[in-house]
């Protein structure tokens, strides 16, 4: 008898389920007027739909965005200093090819001297050229005034140590690849400048898209605290329901605050980057989250040369390999003695006038020999050997970094590819997930579940939600990044108004 009781209510609580005349009210299908109804179930992914900006902030777009940043973000303004530095340091070196004039002037009581300094490096071979003239008036004792004239110009080839247009042109070759350097690094910059603009840019645009999720999260959650609360007064659900319900609803506040205070910071960060004050009313305008994310990508091997032969950091780290060649050369040299030819012409003359002293001079021409060789030499090995492990070490920073560059295109392409697949399967995940929470709020409001299934749907919904905008955001900021990683990345061009 009790099996048979036990049948016909399991028949009649399945016919109630199934018959849609039967509310949660009665048999006769009329809701209870105390009972109020969930809210109903919002799209938040719908086409076109986007979240702005607050009301009358100025906003701006990511392409005038990225302009401002390249003009006021001081890290950039920095890295522009050191470009400007190493050009004035070329200056600098390239001025020790120019001629060297040094006047002097002397006088005591009975004698003044005038002289003329002159001194040239000339270019390739490392010669000098070196000419001084001088001008001297005296008076000895008991005799009239007297004029010397004294000119000396003396040509100084070197043979060995220091000859050749690298020992010459080496401070002056260093200071150009010392420009070239800070201009590929100045580029660098403005690329990841350029990326962190667009994260921050994007970053600002998910919290956004966030909040909104937090919003309507709050309002479900509200209504299912004041439909548990109703049902209780009628007897259809329990205390425990009640704080349930009033839990969910607290953790939704929060969830809500800690959404804007996310938003607040993303812009404050995003203002920061384009050198403005965390305060300025500035904001990233609104901007729609495609879905489609059609891109089509060469294979992991072409986009991996490409960016061994286009990575600007990667040409730097081979031209540092040719500059440890240059100073291992130069050290090896240094090791050499010093031997240097000497052609000197030497004149001077004497006369009651400098006239004079020029009519009747002395001239002599010569040429001669040197060098020298000192016995220690201990620092010249030591720079030798030096220069030595440091261009054993540049060649292994070299194939380190074609290493590297390897592994960030084929991360940065995997990347891409990984987002793009999460974001088709995370969409039929939203779209299971607000089938779920329908399914829960319906059984619920006909008495067939507590509000426990509720709960957990609307945590799977908004879980759901939230990694779908934060996929569509990634997105947009993995593609330029893999510009970056490429090498490609036109910042002109690719945030051209």
């Amino acid at each position: 008898m009790c099996v048979v009781s036990f049948i016909g209510m399991a028949l009649g609580r399945a016919a109630r389920a199934q018959d849609p005349s039967v509310g949660p009210g009665g048999p006769t299908g009329e809701p209870r007027a105390e009972e109020p109804q969930l809210p109903a179930e919002t799209d938040l992914t719908e086409e076109g739909e986007t979240v702005g900006p607050t009301p009358g902030a100025p906003t701006i777009s990511l392409e005038q965005a990225v302009a401002v940043a390249l003009e006021h973000n001081f890290g950039l303004l920095s890295a522009g200093d050191n470009v400007a530095a190493a050009r004035y340091r070329e200056d600098a070196a390239r001025g020790e090819f120019h001629p060297k004039l040094t006047p002097r002037y002397a006088r005591t009581a009975d004698d003044q001297t005038l002289a003329l300094d002159a001194s040239q490096r000339l270019p390739w071979s490392g010669a000098s050229l070196n000419a001084a003239a001088n001008f001297r008036s005296f008076t000895p004792e008991g005799l009239p005034t007297t004029r010397a004239s004294d000119l000396r110009v003396t040509l100084t080839q070197p043979l060995l140590r220091g000859f050749g247009p690298n020992a010459t042109y080496f401070d002056l070759t260093n200071s150009r690849r010392s420009v070239q350097g800070q201009e590929r690094s100045y580029e660098l910059s403005r690329q990841r400048l350029a990326v962190d603009v667009t994260g921050a840019f994007y970053q600002i645009v998910k919290q956004r898209e966030l909040l909104r999720v937090s919003r309507q999260s709050l309002m479900r959650s509200r209504g299912l605290r004041e439909a548990s609360e109703a049902r209780m007064k009628v007897g259809l659900a329990s205390k425990l329901d009640v704080f349930r319900a009033e839990l969910q609803s607290s953790q939704t506040e929060d969830a809500l605050v800690q959404s804007q205070a996310a938003l607040e910071t993303a812009l404050e960060g995003f203002r920061l980057l384009l050198g403005l004050a965390p305060g300025d009313p500035v904001e990233p305008e609104a901007v729609s989250l495609p879905e489609d994310l059609s891109l089509d990508l060469e294979p992991v091997d072409v986009l991996v040369q490409k960016a061994l032969d286009a990575r600007l950091d990667l040409r730097e780290t081979r031209d540092r390999v040719h500059d440890a060649e240059r100073a291992a050369s130069l050290a090896r040299q240094n090791l050499l003695p010093q031997l240097d030819v000497s052609l000197a012409f030497l004149q001077t003359g004497f006369g009651p006038t400098f006239s004079d002293s020029f009519r009747t001079p002395d001239r002599r021409l010569s040429l001669f020999l040197s060098t020298s060789y000192p016995i220690e030499r201990s620092g010249d090995k030591a720079t030798s050997a030096i220069a030595a492990l440091d261009l054993e070490a540049s060649k292994r920073d070299l194939r380190q970094a074609e290493l590297d560059v390897d592994a960030d295109v084929r991360a940065a392409t995997r990347t891409l590819e990984r987002i793009r697949k999460s974001v088709e399967l995370q969409k039929k995940g939203v779209e299971f997930a607000a089938q779920q929470h329908r399914l829960a709020t319906l059984r619920y409001q006909r008495g067939l579940a507590s509000n426990f299934d509720v709960i957990d749907a609307e945590g799977s919904l908004v879980s759901a939600r939230t990694a779908l905008v934060g996929l569509l955001t990634d997105y947009q900021v993995a593609r330029i990044q893999l510009l970056r990683v490429l090498g490609t990345l036109d910042v002109t061009q690719e945030f051209a108004p």
